[in-house]
Order: structure tokens, then C-alpha cells, then sequence
């Protein structure tokens, strides 16, 4: 629970926790009248000029303890960093002081963020009740991303449930009682995949129980505006098939699907925002359930494009989904750019670990935004070389084209280069690799949680929001 306040008066039995930059901060609680020896203290370590946590008893009428958190300018830390250690050491009933605009986003990120549990499985739940008080201009600043937040926690929510709970018809089912304001959805079942000829999906989910659906949002404000569209798989669980995963990894496998989720909630943040481009947005959602009659490598299998595929290995699904789909709206709307969304590759995780996300491909004003945000935003972006020696290793001898070639190395670069064949009218294409950033299995860091973390609803929803 977060809830924003006017002032100490409507807090009862909370803790009250102040974060400052400098000496003039005290100001902020000179009304609580603390005894000299407490000021003093806080004195001397803002004196000190060192990051620092310190807590007072106090039992007033409001609170039962004083937080003061104190950010030193010239820390080589970063603030988010700082705050992380911070946030989780502090109790569950806290009331959020600030002292400019400016850390509004940053105590709201780490006093929501960095404490998050997944819950909804758990008999007993930790409830927290933060209560934030901000002066009456800021406001609109604490309720803007408040909702931004309530999108990211939905994402993460999203991303931890089971697999035999969250399924291809029943995230479409949620997806479909969800209330939006301008966006448009449409949503095509397995007869409707199979009727449209998308052979690649049809054959990655045929085979299990929980048929494949799809799902495409659009929000079209002006016709003249230019057109954008936004594209994430969802594989509700990955076995990998007859290559099957390792027993090690299986585990993880319904995390497969976290960037679909992080797609919805970025959907959503972007449904009311005052946007100059239109949005199509687009959701597959699949399970690779190992079957007898399932797809095997040798296979070879047509596409949506009618470009046929070699099966090299089964576990390189995502492509086959992906690449159906980006022929599908290339062919059916009139578009300006394309951004690919997916956790693809365990290479992006080798050579970037879980804190950076590749972007690639020949979009240069998108792929310099998305540089451009990372230098000053907690979400952070690398660039990898793309060319036409990489499109040109994805051609088959037997077919057109194959779905893994073992001879490149470059995973990431060359999964991409798999999708760009399946490109119908030339549209920029931007291509986006957040395999260790969206499945964090390392370390919380920053706000950033371990497992599903809602990488790139920020940085995306941001991006979009600024272009014109």
C-alpha cells in the first residue's frame, strides 16, 4: 500500500523517513522539535559528508522512530545503488519525507521497488504501508510515476506466476478484461492462427494442450502520425522439445515468457500518455510442450512469408514465432519502424552479464535513443554490430532459410539477422537482446529485483513518449 499525505497530522504510529542532501535539509523535520542531542548527531554526520543511514527513537504522537538518510553529492556511488542497500533494512510501515522533486522518482523506485515479494502463493503475506509526504506542486510528479510503478509491479506479477496458471488463452483472457482507454485490442485464437497461414507459430504450438493465441493492441491517434510497431514472444513454459533443456535450467523455463509481460504493462503505460506516433503492439503467446508429434530438427517448415525453414534445432522456437509475426504486420499495416523485443540468447548474458541489454539492427535514430537513455537512466543499453554477412549466414542449402547456424558465433547478432529476413517492406528495424536484464538469476541491484525484473518498460514506454 502507498498512499500519498499531506502532512504528519494524518500519520498514526508510523516511522518517519527523511532523506537529505545537505545541512539546510534539517528544515525539513524542525517541526517535530527533536532534543539537541539527536540534531546534533545528524549534524555531524551530514558534517561528514559520507553516505549514511542513522535512526532515532522518538515516540511522538505520529511516529515511533526517525530514519535520516543522507546522500552526499560528491558520493562516487550511485544514488539507486545507495538506496537499494538502503530501503530493504527499513521497516514495513514508513512514512517518506523528501527534500526536493528531483529523489521524488528515486525514493518512489527503491521504497516500492527494491522491497518487492511475490506473494500471491503464500499463506502468510508481508504487507507494507508507505505513506509519502510531498509539497502540493509535486504531486502530479509522485501520482505520474506511481502509475508507471503500478505497471512495473504488474509486469513482475505477471512474470512469477506458474505456467499451469498463466497459459497462452488465459494471459489472452486477462488481457481481454483488461479496461483501456484508446488502444484497441484484437485477439486471434489457434483456429485463427491456422486460417491465416502463420506456420511457424502454429508448429511451435500445436502440440501442447495450451494452444497458441495472439495478441495485437493498437493505438492509432492520427493516421498522418507515424507508425511504430512493437513486437515480444511469449513461451509460457520452454522445454525445448526433443532438444530438450537441461534439467538444471528447466526450472526457469516459465520465465520464458517475462518480456511478453513487461509488453502488456508497457502497453498500458502508454494507453493515456500524449503520444505523436501511433502504436501496434503485438503478443505471441505459446508453450513448446514436448510431444511425440512435435517438430523435430530436419524438419523443414513454411512460414506466414511462405519462406521455408530448416529446423537446426527445436529449442530456437522464439525465432519461428517471432519471424511469423514480423511478416504478418509488416504485410497488413503500413509501418514506419519496427522494434523487436526477447530475451534470445544466453550469449547477450555471457558477454554483457544482467545489468546491460544489446541493441542492434539499421534504425539509427532509435538505436541512438536507446544509447542516449542509458547514460543518465537506470536501464542500460550496448550496442552490437549488425551487417548483411550475418542475414547471409541464415540461408539454408534445403530451404530457405535455418532456424540456428552453428558455424557464427554471434548468437545475438545472428538471431536478429534470422528475423530481419521475414522484414516484407524495408521499415527500420530496431532489435532488442534483454535476456540477462529481463531474467535477472544473479543479484538484486539497484531496483532491480532477482528473476523477473520489468526491464525496458521504463526506457521503452519513456522513448516512445518523447518521439515525434
Amino acid at each position: 500500500m502507498v498512499e500519498l499525505v499531506n502532512d504528519f497530522s494524518e500519520i498514526k504510529n508510523s516511522n518517519l523517513v527523511v532523506f537529505m542532501e545537505s545541512i539546510l535539509d534539517i528544515n525539513l523535520i524542525k517541526s517535530l522539535k527533536l532534543d539537541k542531542k539527536i540534531s546534533n548527531k545528524i549534524k555531524l554526520t551530514i558534517e561528514k559528508n559520507e553516505n549514511s543511514l542513522i535512526d532515532f527513537y522518538i515516540w511522538n504522537e505520529n511516529f515511533d522512530k526517525l530514519y535520516v538518510i543522507f546522500y552526499s553529492k560528491d558520493s562516487k556511488k550511485d544514488i539507486n545503488y545507495f538506496l537499494w542497500d538502503t530501503f530493504p533494512k527499513l521497516p514495513s510501515n514508513i512514512t517518506i519525507l523528501t527534500n526536493n522533486d528531483q529523489n521524488i522518482n528515486n525514493l518512489l523506485n527503491n521504497s516500492i521497488l527494491s522491497r518487492y515479494k511475490y506473494q500471491e502463493y503464500k499463506s502468510k503475506k508481508e504487507i507494507d504501508e508507505i505513506y509519502f509526504i510531498v509539497n502540493s506542486e509535486n504531486k502530479q510528479i509522485f501520482k505520474d510515476r506511481i502509475k508507471t510503478i503500478e505497471n512495473i509491479v504488474l509486469a513482475r506479477d505477471l512474470g512469477f506466476k506458474p505456467s499451469n496458471v498463466l497459459y497462452p488463452e488465459s494471459f489472452a483472457k486477462i488481457i481481454k478484461q483488461t479496461k483501456f482507454k484508446n488502444t484497441k485490442v484484437k485477439i486471434f485464437d489457434f483456429k485463427t492462427i491456422q486460417k491465416k497461414k502463420l506456420g511457424l507459430l502454429e508448429a511451435v504450438g500445436i502440440w501442447s494442450a495450451k494452444k497458441p493465441h495472439m495478441v495485437i493492441f493498437e493505438r492509432i491517434i492520427n493516421k498522418s502520425f507515424p507508425t511504430i510497431w512493437i513486437v515480444w514472444k511469449w513461451i509460457t513454459f520452454d522445454t525445448g522439445w526433443i532438444q530438450v533443456k537441461p534439467g538444471d535450467h528447466m526450472y526457469e523455463m516459465k520465465w520464458d515468457m517475462c518480456w511478453a509481460a513487461a509488453t502488456f504493462a508497457t502497453i498500458k503505460e502508454l494507453d493515456e500518455a500524449d503520444l505523436k506516433v501511433n502504436i501496434i503492439a503485438c503478443v505471441v503467446l505459446a508453450e513448446n510442450h514436448i510431444s511425440w508429434e512435435s517438430y523435430k530438427p530436419s524438419d523443414i517448415i513454411t512460414s506466414y512469408s511462405w519462406k521455408t525453414v530448416d529446423i537446426i534445432h527445436t529449442d530456437a522456437e522464439w525465432r519461428l514465432v517471432l519471424a511469423d509475426w514480423v511478416s504478418y504486420i509488416s504485410k497488413n499495416y503500413k509501418l514506419n519502424k519496427i522494434i523487436t523485443i526477447a530475451t534470445l540468447t544466453w550469449a547477450c548474458m555471457v558477454a554483457l552479464g544482467y545489468r546491460y541489454a544489446w541493441v542492434m539492427w539499421n534504425d539509427e535514430e532509435m538505436i541512438s535513443k536507446f544509447l542516449d537513455y542509458s547514460k543518465s537512466n537506470f536501464e542500460k543499453y550496448n550496442r552490437l554490430p549488425f551487417d548483411d554477412y550475418f542475414v547471409e549466414k541464415t540461408k539454408s542449402k534445403i530451404a530457405d532459410l535455418e532456424n540456428l547456424n552453428r558455424s557464427v558465433f554471434a548468437g545475438s547478432t545472428m538471431w536478429a539477422a534470422f528475423l530481419s529476413n521475414f522484414v516484407l517492406n524495408e521499415e527500420w528495424y530496431t532489435h532488442l537482446d534483454i535476456a540477462g536484464t529481463a531474467l535477472n538469476s544473479l543479484e538484486p541491484y539497484g531496483y532491480a529485483n532477482v528473476w523477473m525484473t520489468w526491464f525496458w518498460v521504463d526506457s521503452l514506454s519513456t522513448i516512445i513518449k518523447n518521439l515525434k
